[in-house]
């Protein structure tokens, strides 16, 4: 129990780190606003919150977001309001359309830069009453965001810093122990519906996304010398395919053995299918640095014997009789199994290679 707690508070402690990097940040910034004698407060303090990612890499994209998306809203805002010198009602409106129509296009193509809109409405409207021109609420914004932008870096390199790359093999990890769980619950016997099978499909999809989020803040890092190490995204490239394998499995076997297979092709099957389920297991235990009894067991003579009891059947005549769908079903699960069987070799590869890369540099 003391195990599993441990265990427990391992895989959760990313929202406390994270929590102490946001306050840091903050902190901070406004810390820094009021030594130097600014009056950027706001757009300081939020862009310094905006930068501070779960990672080196997502902070990084994050600073490069903020700081073009800011510079480009104040600039466009600034020249709109310079050429229509807004006063009234009608002349802020029709500014404030033609600044947005560009800079909404630019976050359309990337939500990330949705502070290049915000950035021209605040220049624009944020005037009135300030007795200040868009030049110097341009400026202002710029620096503001400059400031908060580079606190929140900083924050993310040096309070509890956390590598991309390193969250990228976690994930990884998990998405090989959801496969793996998978591939139990389409073994013949396991007794698992449709529904539960589709909602842990629906988890691996999930995983695979937050997967490739980190390999996509992986890549900053690496661009830049914080990254080190094999490069991740092979791992999300032989899990997408791996994935693909077992999707092609369920829809072929329906689901966890609810229409059982020839007492010839059974055993193969369910071996095939706990098989690769353990080498899965396997592979999640390389990636997370966790202890792994024994080495996985092969599947290639497993697929064999499946392959060899099918043709069995047919060479018996025994195929003729059986429908088409039945037929389409079993030579779909040999098609998936030889599929598997390759992309599980190669996937193991992968965490191999991770898992010497983690002996030699997270140490």
């Amino acid at each position: 129990m003391a195990t599993m707690i441990k265990h427990l508070i391992e895989r959760q402690k990313w929202w406390a780190v994270h929590a102490i990097r946001m306050i840091v940040a903050g902190v901070t910034t406004l810390a820094a606003v009021y030594a130097l004698e600014l009056t950027v407060e706001l757009s300081a303090v939020i862009s310094a919150i905006a930068v501070t990612q779960s990672n080196i890499g997502g902070s990084l994209g994050k600073a490069f977001e903020q700081g073009v998306g800011s510079f480009l809203g104040a600039v466009v805002a600034a020249i709109v309001a310079l050429a229509l010198r807004p006063d009234d009602p009608a002349s802020t409106v029709l500014a404030l359309a033609l600044a947005l129509a560009p800079l909404s296009v630019l976050a359309a193509f990337s939500v990330g830069f949705q502070i290049a809109p915000i950035t021209a409405a605040v220049v624009l409207l944020g005037g009135p009453g300030l007795e200040v021109g868009p030049d110097v609420l341009a400026a202002e914004r710029l620096l503001g965001v400059a400031l908060g932008s580079g606190v929140g870096l900083l924050t993310g390199l040096l309070v509890l810093p956390a590598r991309a790359s390193r969250s990228a093999v976690e994930a990884a990890a998990r998405v090989a122990g959801l496969l793996a769980a998978q591939l139990h619950a389409i073994a013949p016997g396991d007794g698992t519906g449709e529904d539960a099978l589709a909602a842990r499909a629906g988890e691996i999809r999930r995983g695979l996304s937050e997967l490739a989020t980190d390999v996509r803040d992986a890549a900053r890092e690496r661009r830049l010398s914080f990254g080190r190490g094999p490069d991740p995204e092979r791992a999300l490239h032989a899990l997408r395919r791996v994935r693909h394998d077992v999707d092609m499995l369920r829809r072929a076997a329906r689901g966890a053995g609810v229409d059982a297979l020839p007492g010839a092709l059974a055993e193969p099957w369910r071996r095939a299918a706990t098989g690769a389920a353990g080498t899965l297991a396997h592979v999640e235990g390389l990636l997370g640095g966790r202890p792994i009894s024994g080495p996985a067991v092969p599947l290639e003579p497993i697929v064999r014997d499946y392959r060899a009891a099918l043709d069995g059947m047919r060479q018996a005549g025994l195929t003729r009789t059986m429908p088409t769908p039945d037929l389409a079903r079993l030579f779909g699960i040999k098609f998936a199994l030889r599929q598997l069987e390759r992309d599980l070799a190669d996937l193991t590869s992968v965490a191999q290679d991770f898992s010497v890369s983690r002996r030699r540099w997270w140490r």
